[in-house]
């Protein structure tokens, strides 16, 4: 289903089901030999990739309605050598939720730069606890390294990146577990990384789905041909969004800022600002509920606004089952890379081959006043041929998954920029001209 005014949810440009999820990676392509659309190819290219990860859901005859809902995965280049690297989330043994062995670890895979990855997941200290869901990768206390926050079942970790190729669990110290006021875990699947109200750090938004435990757990079908139990036969929950204190901590803003006060059965997020009032927006995809869209009222409070904004149901008025979500201007053809993960497969890596001579140009924002990813920078590209293009920095998007925060823009024959705008969360506005296609052009915030 696709909404007008850049919403769109479900298995499209981000190709995510149930069974598995995707993130996009976007690469600065090898120069390419034909002009004209023609067919879009991908190569699977996971077996001389050395990733031999295996998405492992630990699913038992019962057929748990958890083992169809993992597992995320995370496009980042965590230590900052110019390459992407990439995370998996992974399942653990059911009822007991343990990692009991290898096969259930999430697994961080480190770019050799020739099209080989390394396995330094234990090195790296990320093999992970619980039963995974979704990962959201950000540097969300400005230091410079990406850090990722994955959520799950029975746990939620927030990792901090320490700039050595290791990152260390500080989710009890910053103060976002996923456990409520009564010290209930809830069941989370998305996150995503958003700068709420414009002070220049990032905060934290988690997607949670069922009041789901082993012991509640509902089992349906004939012995021997379980099937997967409906989410109507299960509560919903209320997401969190968690305000960054600026010094490694988070406070619950849920409450206060309206979110808690809306109970769905959230699957993924993804984040824009939908009505260009500068502050970033949320939306929700919701499974067999209507969609959420916060709008942000000024940094301080959200309005939910599904139903008005016509993106709550499809177009007879009803819930669907949304899972996978992307928020953005339709507009943006180009050289996207995939990486697929699958319940009981091996993870693909699909690196695009479609072979034309179009225009491109990668754009990686930095912030100074504002997060120093910059997520939330809107951008307004026009070509030398007229044609103008909108997009904004995120990592949120897909499945419970989070893709390469550079911004990718196809530019068709232009083979120069007329005017690149910036329109950065901390109200900054920032204007380049004449700039040439197909580069990795480094753009860092004017602190003018």
């Amino acid at each position: 289903m696709l909404f007008r005014k850049q919403v769109m949810y479900g298995a499209a440009a981000t190709l995510t089901t149930l069974f598995g999820s995707v993130a996009l990676s976007e690469r600065p392509g090898e120069a390419p030999r034909s002009r004209g659309r023609g067919t879009i190819r991908f190569e699977n290219r996971q077996t001389q990739s050395k990733v031999n990860f295996i998405l492992n859901n630990g699913t038992t005859d019962d057929k748990p309605i958890i083992d169809s809902t993992l597992g995320g995965v995370a496009l980042f280049d965590f230590d900052n050598d110019g390459y992407l690297d990439i995370f998996f989330t992974n399942g653990a043994r059911i009822p007991g939720l343990v990692k009991e062995n290898e096969s259930f670890y999430n697994r961080l895979y480190r770019n050799n730069h020739d099209g080989t990855f390394t396995d330094v997941s234990q090195h790296a200290g990320l093999k992970g606890e619980g039963y995974s869901m979704g990962v959201a990768a950000a540097d969300f206390d400005n230091d410079g390294w990406t850090d990722l926050y994955v959520t799950g079942v029975n746990r939620n970790v927030l990792y901090h990146n320490n700039g050595d190729g290791t990152f260390t669990d500080i989710t009890e110290r910053a103060g976002v577990s996923g456990r409520d006021a009564n010290g209930k875990k809830r069941w989370s699947v998305g996150a995503a990384w958003v700068d709420y109200d414009n002070d220049g750090y990032l905060d934290l938004f988690v997607v949670n789905y069922l009041d789901w435990s082993p012991e509640n757990s509902k089992v349906c079908g004939k012995e021997g041909k379980r099937l997967s139990c409906s989410p109507a036969l299960y509560h919903g929950l209320p997401n969190y969004l968690f305000r960054n204190n600026h010094d490694g901590t988070f406070t619950d803003a849920s409450a206060e800022t309206g979110i808690a006060g809306q109970i769905g059965k959230g699957m993924s997020a993804a984040v824009a600002d939908y009505n260009d009032d500068g502050f970033i927006d949320i939306f929700v995809a919701n499974d067999n509920e209507r969609n959420f869209l916060f709008r942000n009222a000024n940094g301080r409070t959200f309005t939910e606004v599904g139903v008005e904004a016509t993106v709550g149901y499809n177009q007879d008025g009803l819930p669907v089952s949304s899972m996978g979500v992307d928020f953005r201007d339709l507009n943006n053809d180009g050289k996207i890379d995939v990486v697929v993960s699958a319940i009981g497969d091996s993870a693909e890596l699909l690196y695009n081959t479609t072979k034309n001579d179009n225009h491109w140009i990668l754009i990686d924002a930095i912030g100074v006043k504002s997060n120093r990813d910059g997520i939330g920078t809107r951008i307004k590209i026009t070509g030398e041929s007229g044609l103008v293009q909108y997009n904004h920095v995120t990592t949120a998007g897909s499945f419970a998954s989070s893709s390469d925060k550079r911004v990718h823009f196809g530019l068709g024959a232009d083979k120069r920029i007329k005017e690149i705008e910036l329109r950065w969360p901390s109200g900054t506005v920032q204007v380049l001209r004449n700039v040439k296609a197909d580069q990795l052009l480094k753009i860092t915030e004017s602190d003018k």
